[in-house]
């Protein structure tokens, strides 16, 4: 079983300086401080020749899951997240892959467009699918980690909205 995930985060700014934001190191570890992580680690760096770059955080998180989930990872749960940003069109815009491993038997993949509006701001959408690996509860998990990762991105934007307008 799989369960589909859609979320639009709105940041305002134009995708140079949002993307350069979400880029920095310790951006990611204020948003990930932001949203409960109890530890965090981040790293930036080149995604290759003429390609964008490829953001990575290791986050440890109280595993907020039903009983029998919880009973499958303790009481944390390590959250391994990669995206792979392609380098900016000429309107700014980017597309990223994004790879999230749990350290539960459950997974992330999905892509991320990065894209300014006539409005002025620019939009960041995830598109992926939660894969749970669990008979019987998988999907109740997914759903949880879709619930979970709404709020972590909600978190993302409010925490991107503070930053950009220091």
């Amino acid at each position: 079983m799989a369960t589909s995930f859609e979320y639009t985060q709105k940041f305002a700014g134009n995708p140079s300086e949002v993307f350069s934001l979400l880029a920095r190191e310790d951006f990611i570890l204020a948003k990930c401080a932001a949203t409960g992580s109890l530890s965090t680690q981040a790293t930036v760096g080149e995604a290759g020749e003429n390609q964008g770059q490829t953001l990575t955080s290791v986050r440890v998180l109280p595993a907020d899951l039903p009983a029998p989930a919880k009973t499958l990872v303790g009481d944390t749960i390590t959250v391994t997240e990669t995206q792979v940003w392609s380098a900016p069109d000429s309107d700014g815009s980017r597309t990223a892959t994004v790879t999230v491993e749990f350290s539960g038997p459950m997974g992330f993949k999905g892509n991320l467009q990065l894209t300014p509006s006539l409005e002025g701001f620019t939009s960041v959408t995830t598109r992926g699918t939660f894969t749970a690996n669990v008979p019987f509860i998988g999907g109740k998990i997914e759903k949880v980690a879709a619930e979970q990762t709404q709020r972590y991105l909600a978190a993302e934007e409010r925490v991107a909205g503070e930053w950009l307008a220091r």
